[in-house]
């Protein structure tokens, strides 16, 4: 199962989503995806860890370096506003590594974000100023268009993991 990267312009909101085995590759990969549609990287973005994701195969010292490519790609852009990107992890195996993305970087000054971990679609959806009706297209993934995919999946697989 993939890293797949959506976005719905209506709402100008990306959708992040992680399932199955996650590696350092995949996420390398999401960086070289922003590093080349740099718009991507100005809107305010839902990363959703899925039931299923598994990042043990990611060593925490990697998210740091990982980090620093993305202060790279963030250095030249020129946001008026701070973007919000919000995690919800619905997998607790992969909490320690979502924790240690979000408490060990600053995300405000390296990449113009204020970034929260929530416990549910309601909390981040609130935080991104999402009505109900949005929310509930947001976990639907109504309106959203797929922009990319890493790692190999079927359409089937990826509505199973939700």
């Amino acid at each position: 199962m993939p890293v797949v990267l959506s976005h719905n312009e209506t709402l100008e909101l990306n959708l992040a989503e992680y399932a199955g085995v996650i590696t350092l590759t995949q996420l390398l990969e999401v960086a070289g995806f922003g590093a080349k549609h740099p718009n991507f990287l100005k809107a305010d973005t839902l990363n959703v860890v899925r039931a299923d994701a598994d990042f043990s195969a990611v060593d925490l010292a990697e998210l740091d370096m990982l980090f620093e490519r993305y202060r790279t790609l963030f250095a030249p852009l020129s946001l008026p506003i701070y973007r919000r990107s919000a995690w919800l992890c619905l997998n607790k195996s992969a909490d320690a590594h979502v924790k240690y993305w979000l408490r060990e970087h600053d995300m405000r000054e390296a990449m113009s974000s204020a970034v929260r971990k929530f416990e549910t679609y309601v909390e981040a959806g609130d935080w991104l100023l999402l009505s109900r009706a949005e929310l509930a297209l947001v976990e639907r993934v109504e309106g959203f268009t797929q922009l990319a995919t890493f790692g190999a999946t079927s359409t089937a697989q990826r509505a199973a993991a939700r």
